[in-house]
């Protein structure tokens, strides 16, 4: 959006210098991806030879001597996907995920950068927690980690952080997603004060009254099946009043996790007035339905909730046309025997880091309701616009954040190898 501010974007270095002499000059190592196809406007690019210096992205079809080279076999080159909504669990919940599986998992589902969600053990409202994240994802060496903060002390929703003491620690969002923030005055204030220090806010839009206990969609099937449901008015409700809010401070909000056609029907009208916000859907909100639920597979059990067959047409729909800014996973892994407890006592998540592209490639893409190049946007240059970051490219001198995408193989999705 034009009034986001502009950060350096996730891993941005300078582009190298050059020696007179020494073509790689003192910028490391040179390395050459040989016959990568680039995806352009006009489909997929000849093959071609793209040289990375440093870890900068020097140019293509250059030649001279390399440290490495690697045969791309004339698979698809592009810029690696942004995910701006991923639950690593660390720290305090290791024996769920930590930085090194979070992040290879990342890596291993073509995202070269993670914004971590901060409901952690403890929670993520302090800067130090935040440098330490920082620190410890830099020495994993796998995707890059970009911090989310809480919006509140404890995620108690009483009492704001301190949000300049955050982003100088490498914060980039405020969230206290996993808990809906219920105080109207305490999300008014956290919008304007996070305009000063140019942080997004980043909501989990469900009102905690309509959501109660439910632990499915509210309608025919929750009804059926006798379990509480949670209706699509508690997410609604919520969408318009934070798209409000933003509306009246000017502030930079990001909708989470919006699954129903009510709910992206208000963000709708919310942009259409003029509000600020962004808005970001899942995978598995595209792909799944309440339906789901009837094997009673707490696996199926996520916050916000699967919701029908209905609303997801409308979601996915609603890609091409531009109403959707990004696609978030919302990864959320669970040990096992936390997701073996029944509907009512599992906790809400799903892991899916390593099989998002090609779920919603194969479900998306291929059944002809989005292009490539569509959804290679709601991956790349659509989550940078909601940061404010430059959109990745394969230019020279951006960085070689890359990924390298099979679109012909197969493969069965089996959880034991994942890397989560």
């Amino acid at each position: 959006m034009s009034n986001h501010r502009t950060e350096d974007p996730p891993g941005t270095r300078p582009a190298p210098k050059r020696g007179a002499t020494d073509p790689r000059g003192a910028s490391g190592p040179r390395t050459v991806l040989r016959r990568a196809r680039l995806a352009t406007a006009a489909g997929l690019s000849h093959p071609t030879d793209v040289y990375v210096l440093g870890g900068v992205i020097e140019g293509l079809d250059l030649g001279g001597a390399v440290d490495l080279e690697l045969d791309a076999r004339e698979q698809l080159l592009t810029p690696a996907f942004l995910d701006l909504h991923a639950h690593l669990r660390d720290p305090g919940q290791e024996v769920k995920e930590d930085l090194a599986s979070g992040l290879a998992a990342a890596a291993a589902g073509g995202f070269g950068t993670v914004v971590s969600m901060a409901n952690t053990t403890p929670p993520i409202d302090d800067a130090g927690l935040v440098a330490d994240l920082v620190r410890r994802a830099e020495l994993v060496g796998q995707a890059r980690l970009r911090p989310a903060a809480t919006i509140s002390v404890g995620m108690k929703g009483e009492r704001l952080t301190d949000f300049a003491a955050l982003k100088e620690a490498g914060a980039v969002m405020l969230t206290d997603d996993g808990v809906p923030l219920a105080d109207a005055p305490l999300m008014r204030r956290a919008c304007e004060y996070a305009a000063e220090p140019g942080l997004v806010i980043q909501t989990h839009s469900e009102e905690p009254s309509l959501r109660a206990g439910g632990v499915m969609s509210e309608g025919s099937v929750s009804h059926e099946l006798g379990l509480p449901g949670n209706p699509t008015s508690a997410e609604a409700v919520m969408v318009f009043r934070d798209g409000e809010i933003a509306r009246m401070t000017g502030a930079r909000v990001h909708i989470a996790h919006v699954t129903s056609e009510r709910a992206l029907r208000v963000a709708e009208w919310l942009r259409a007035e003029g509000a600020p916000i962004t808005v970001e859907v899942t995978p598995q909100h595209l792909t799944l339905t309440d339906e789901s639920l009837r094997t009673f597979d707490p696996v199926y059990k996520v916050a916000p909730p699967l919701r029908t067959a209905a609303d997801v047409a409308y979601l996915r729909a609603a890609l091409p046309r531009g109403a959707v800014d990004s696609i978030g996973t919302d990864h959320a892994p669970h040990t096992r025997a936390e997701k073996e407890r029944d509907m009512l006592e599992a906790p809400f998540g799903i892991a899916n880091l390593e099989v998002a592209f090609p779920l919603l490639y194969t479900r998306l893409v291929l059944e002809g309701e989005l292009s490539l190049a569509q959804l290679l946007r709601l991956l790349q240059a659509g989550p940078a616009a909601v940061m404010g970051w430059p959109v990745p490219s394969l230019e020279p001198g951006a960085p070689a954040d890359l990924t390298l995408l099979d679109l012909e193989a197969e493969a069965p999705v089996r959880g034991e190898s994942f890397k989560s």
